[in-house]
């Protein structure tokens, strides 16, 4: 299963960075990689995305303000500088928090607990259903 992937940060070095991390990955599928965050909301609400990139401190729009914007439900994993920002990035629903700089081995971690998460909810649908008739 191939994860579609988009990533918002506005840091061009951190962008490139992420972009090949996620070339690098069997299970990733790079969709975008935008600076602008609002022009990523669009995208966002638009595309078939699995899972977002996101990072925090951005100029026009925090990531946190920009994640309830979306219109869908879309897993989320941040990425900041900032160590302080974990428990919040949990509270608003991300699936992980990675600390800047990324690297390989921690965005591996990442893309396991989506898919193991995917995998439990495909499971557990059919059980749903079973108890609901």
């Amino acid at each position: 299963m191939k994860l579609n992937v988009i990533v918002i940060d506005d840091s061009s070095v951190q962008l490139v960075l992420a972009s090949k991390l996620i070339q690098q990955n069997e299970h990733l599928n790079l969709v975008g990689a935008y600076a602008d965050p609002l022009l990523a909301l669009n995208a966002v609400n638009t595309e078939k995305v699995d899972v977002i990139l996101l990072d925090v401190e951005m100029p026009k729009i925090d990531g946190f303000s920009l994640l309830k914007l979306f219109q869908k439900k879309i897993d989320v994993i941040v990425n900041s500088t900032r160590a302080s920002f974990e428990m919040e990035a949990y509270n608003n629903g991300a699936v992980d928090f990675i600390p800047k700089p990324l690297s390989a081995p921690r965005l591996d971690l990442a893309v396991t607990r989506v898919l193991a998460i995917k995998h439990l909810l495909a499971f557990q649908k059919p059980i749903l259903n079973t108890f609901a008739s």
